[in-house]
């Protein structure tokens, strides 16, 4: 039995963070841009990284934040620009999609910090992955309400997923994730957690390419530069966090 001095109240809405982030990046890519979105999401999900490790929001304590560990985010920054060719959004940019990306991103990485929590006090990732989708489902079937209630039109339809049942694979995925991120966060850290998902992000991309390329997809120069950055930015983070155990 889970005891309320183990497990605040708030560490059971992580879920929210998943549904903020979904909701996110369904609304602003199309204004965006992919490319700016994804800058837009890695900066607010470091960022975030480094304010919630330095609160001790996650299960393994407080770290400080450190010059390197800034530099670190930095670069996973300019790593996800770089192999995105240096593009932005055409023409002007949204200011309002830009924030809303911007914390799609930083929910992600406290989605990860709470349901930590929640893995460490039960002792069993996925009861934090099960708390993670109900209250993300029940957050996600929210918006959609309301959404119904402003504009009925634009609510969307399940057709895509009933003619082609296999896109069901994606959340399969996601409770692996989920589970992953929740049990290893406590040893690494919301920050170089969010830094290897993101190098485990790129080089899968990059094998989805080559496997299964799609109309204008490319591995060009720009993307193993900006691979290459990111594992520096990993490392970074590995050398400082081990540096400060010592």
């Amino acid at each position: 039995m889970v005891g309320p001095t183990r497990l605040p109240w708030w560490t059971l809405l992580g879920g929210m963070g998943g549904a903020i982030y979904v909701t996110g990046q369904s609304t602003t890519v199309a204004v965006l841009g992919v490319a700016l979105f994804t800058v837009a999401t890695v900066a607010g999900s470091t960022g975030a990284g480094l304010l919630v490790d330095k609160v001790g929001l996650g299960p393994g304590g407080r770290v400080p934040v450190t010059a390197w560990r800034v530099v670190a985010a930095l670069l996973a920054v300019v790593a996800v620009w770089v192999g995105s060719g240096g593009r932005g959004a055409e023409g002007a940019v949204s200011i309002s999609f830009l924030l809303l990306a911007l914390a799609a991103g930083a929910a992600g990485a406290v989605q990860v910090g709470v349901n930590g929590r929640v893995s460490t006090a039960t002792g069993q990732p996925l009861v934090a992955t099960l708390v993670n989708f109900v209250v993300g489902l029940a957050t996600l079937v929210g918006i959609v309400a309301m959404q119904a209630l402003l504009d009925p039109t634009g609510v969307g339809s399940l057709q895509p997923v009933t003619e082609k049942p296999w896109l069901l694979v994606g959340g399969a995925m996601g409770v692996l994730f989920v589970a992953g991120a929740a049990w290893s966060v406590r040893a690494l850290g919301v920050l170089l957690l969010s830094l290897i998902v993101l190098a485990g992000t790129l080089v899968g991309a990059v094998v989805v390419d080559l496997v299964l390329p799609t109309e204008g997809a490319t591995v060009n120069g720009y993307l193993v530069v900006g691979i290459a950055l990111t594992f520096a930015s990993v490392g970074l983070a590995v050398m400082r966090r081990r540096g400060r155990q010592a």
